[in-house]
């Protein structure tokens, strides 16, 4: 490589370089051919801001256009092992970074020295912010792991990074791959025994939310197990404490953040990844676990409870109109009219009215009833949360739950007053209830949809787009990455 071109590269000149492609348009090729070359493009991401002030942008501009140039140039590997998006990176070159992800996201997957991808050195050294963008541009790149086997979540835990923790766990459980959290490095450990063996407490109670805490290494140790045998300096009780009281089943950390409450806040992707998730999204993980381990797809036993639900509902209110025993054909009020079920003198009754009475017909209408109450808000609960159709959905199976409450009314003995208010009762809690859960999953629906991730113009620009920064933020970066 000639020292022009050198020197081109280590400033950003791009003038520089098309004009020593017109006089020598041959002067790429030196290094293409050479299977492992410090490229322009190395030069360019590995010179640091000291070169000249500023000049961060005009060298993340040249990096594009090499690599447009010479796409090859942005896969290969020079002799210490590493491409240009690992050296932009380990040299604080965050909007060089930035350039090349956007030109071709699998370069985040071009494994260097070690089978490192760019991804763990992210993790390692770089702001939580730049780590989500590689995983929103690359979402594949949470699965590579190194030449030891590890994920980037061990390399994270090993880095003493917490912030890039919370990022990759919260990425890891919004895109259900929960079991990343299981992969074991070349000796059996995983995220959670490197936790336990660097005494990083915070990773832990994190961990132990949502996988289970039994996982043994390849030595046949769980993480209490491994950290009980450590005897040295390094022992830290709490961890052993931390472990325990996971096992014991005792929930030292609840959640109380709701998702919800992101709603309207201009959050950046890192922020929104490293909050945990609400109480109702674990339940519905678990939940949606249990099904899957039971082979049962969580869309097809949401539709099966629909199909059931509207079948109980059905039959408890034909049970209503058609009850056992029938109605009275005639009326009486002096309980000489004649039954049809018994030879015994009646009750006084109205024509309409159930034959059923006494201790049977309270049984008999608290279990239909609290089952068709049941199925009516069920019905609500699983279908779509569409704003107009949640709307009708709970007007008309409001409807419903009244036109019931009408029916069994109007056909009870006059003798069943107290029965009559329990009724009313329960039917007045479900339809007070169906509106709840419409109105709440439309607010959880539209809470996710407004959730705003502060991805700014220079974070998500067209492909190949580099847009100036701001130099104080920019400088606050370097300083993380330092």
């Amino acid at each position: 490589m000639s020292d022009r071109l050198h020197n081109a590269a280590k400033i950003g000149d791009i003038d520089m370089l098309y004009e020593l492609l017109r006089e020598n348009p041959h002067i790429l090729d030196s290094t293409e051919d050479v299977p492992f070359a410090d490229t322009p493009l190395h030069i360019a991401a590995s010179s640091g801001d000291n070169e000249r002030r500023g000049s961060s942008h005009e060298r993340a501009k040249f990096a594009v256009d090499v690599a447009i140039l010479k796409p090859s140039f942005a896969m290969k590997l020079n002799p210490d092992g590493v491409t240009p998006m690992h050296l932009a990176l380990l040299n604080g070159q965050w909007k060089t970074v930035r350039a090349l992800m956007r030109l071709d996201t699998e370069l985040i997957r071009v494994k260097g020295k070690g089978g490192k991808t760019p991804l763990p050195i992210a993790a390692e050294i770089g702001p939580p912010q730049l780590l989500a963008e590689l995983l929103f541009y690359c979402p594949s790149s949470i699965e590579d792991v190194t030449s030891q086997w590890q994920t980037v979540m061990h390399i994270a835990v090993e880095a003493n990074n917490f912030e890039s923790f919370e990022v990759l766990l919260g990425w890891i459980l919004r895109i259900d791959r929960e079991n990343i959290l299981y992969w074991k490095d070349m000796d059996g450990n995983t995220v959670l025994h490197v936790a336990t063996r660097t005494n990083h407490i915070q990773v832990e109670t994190r961990l132990l939310r949502h996988i289970d805490d039994a996982i043994k290494n390849f030595r046949g140790e769980t993480a209490l197990e491994m950290h009980d045998k450590e005897n040295g300096p390094h022992h830290n009780a709490e961890v052993g404490r931390v472990l325990r009281a996971a096992r014991s089943g005792n929930p030292l950390f609840p959640l109380f953040w709701k998702e919800w409450s992101l709603a309207g806040r201009n959050l950046r992707l890192a922020e929104y990844l490293r909050h945990d998730l609400s109480e109702i999204e674990l339940w519905k993980r678990r939940i949606k676990r249990t099904l899957d381990n039971m082979g049962v797809r969580f869309a097809e036993s949401q539709e099966l409870v629909i199909v059931v639900a509207i079948l109980v509902a059905t039959a408890t209110y034909q049970g209503i109109l058609s009850p056992p025993g029938g109605f009275w054909q005639d009326s009486t009020d002096t309980g000489t009219a004649t039954s049809v079920a018994s030879d015994s003198t009646p009750a006084p009754h109205l024509a309409g009215q159930m034959v059923m009475n006494g201790k049977l017909l309270f049984k008999y209408i608290g279990l239909n009833s609290y089952a068709f109450s049941t199925s009516v808000c069920l019905i609500i609960a699983c279908m779509p949360a569409d704003v107009l159709f949640s709307g009708y959905l709970m007007i008309t199976m409001t409807i419903l739950l009244y036109t019931y409450l009408f029916a069994l009314s109007s056909t009870l003995p006059p003798n069943h007053i107290m029965l009559k208010l329990w009724m009313h009762m329960v039917i007045v809690k479900a339809s007070f209830l169906g509106p709840l859960i419409v109105i709440a999953r439309i607010w959880i629906m539209a809470a996710r949809k407004f959730m705003t991730f502060k991805l700014d113009a220079a974070e998500i620009g067209h492909k190949g787009q580099v847009v100036e920064y701001n130099e104080d933020e920019n400088a606050r970066s370097n300083q993380h990455g330092s």
